[in-house]
């Protein structure tokens, strides 16, 4: 592939205005303007507007924003752990490009993003919350992909389950009685062979800063009571993929 790189807005507009592309990948935070300005401005001159654009960015969007780039945008992928292989896959499909044409490793790739349900299979999680009926509903949930789920009341049960069996994930109820999900994180963290362990916090309360505290104690990532079983599937995807 012939790669052109700008790192300016202006500096896009130009090359776009000079030359034919097959796709474009665009950071939304740039120097002089921002993404959405480049995406107007491109929206006006008939050539650039030809040409697919990926948004590849780094912070989360507000939902006015989704709706704003989904009229010009053809992808958006937020910037994460699995992100690279996300925008490979994306990007093949805009270029037209065969997979089988690609090499091993990155054939590979891809064909694990598309087999999700076997990527799932036998991974152990732990859930950890205080209402049986949440956990048992999300339990069924996950056992139907092919998880082992283990179950724990509270904080303090599971340290103790932890102690006893290593898990690939933990699933963590921030409002709970004995020991907070809080708390029970940091005494997670604090153990050297869970630093690496992927804790997904889930809470009720879906309050500003509630993510920022969920991240502070520890946790990875965040999802907001009643859980979204896409949403969750494809946090599970990214955080338990090797």
């Amino acid at each position: 592939m012939q790669i052109s790189e700008a790192d300016r807005g202006q500096t896009a507009l130009d090359l776009l205005k000079t030359q034919n592309f097959d796709c474009m990948i665009l950071d939304l935070s740039l120097p002089d303007m921002s993404g959405f300005e480049v995406l107007n401005r491109m929206n006006g001159h008939m050539a650039a507007s030809k040409c697919p654009v990926i948004v590849y960015t780094g912070r989360e969007l507000t939902p006015e924003e989704n709706l704003e780039l989904m009229k010009y945008a053809d992808s958006v992928i937020v910037k994460g752990v699995k992100s690279p292989e996300r925008l490979l896959d994306e990007t093949a499909l805009f270029l037209h490009r065969v997979v089988a044409d690609m090499p091993e490793d990155k054939q590979q790739t891809i064909r694990q993003l598309y087999n999700k349900d076997e990527l799932l299979k036998n991974k152990k999680v732990l859930i950890v919350d205080d209402d049986m009926r949440n956990s048992f509903a999300l339990a069924k949930l996950l056992s139907d992909k092919g998880l082992i789920v283990r179950i724990a009341q509270n904080g303090r049960k599971a340290l103790d389950l932890l102690a006893e069996e290593p898990v690939d994930l933990v699933l963590m109820d921030i409002m709970m009685p004995v020991m907070d999900g809080y708390e029970t994180t940091r005494h997670i963290r604090a153990q050297q062979q869970f630093k690496t362990l992927p804790i997904l916090a889930l809470t009720a309360k879906a309050m500003k800063g509630d993510r920022e505290l969920c991240l502070a104690s520890g946790a990875n990532d965040y999802l907001s009571k009643p859980i979204d079983a896409d949403r969750l599937f494809s946090l599970l995807q990214v955080w338990l993929y090797q």
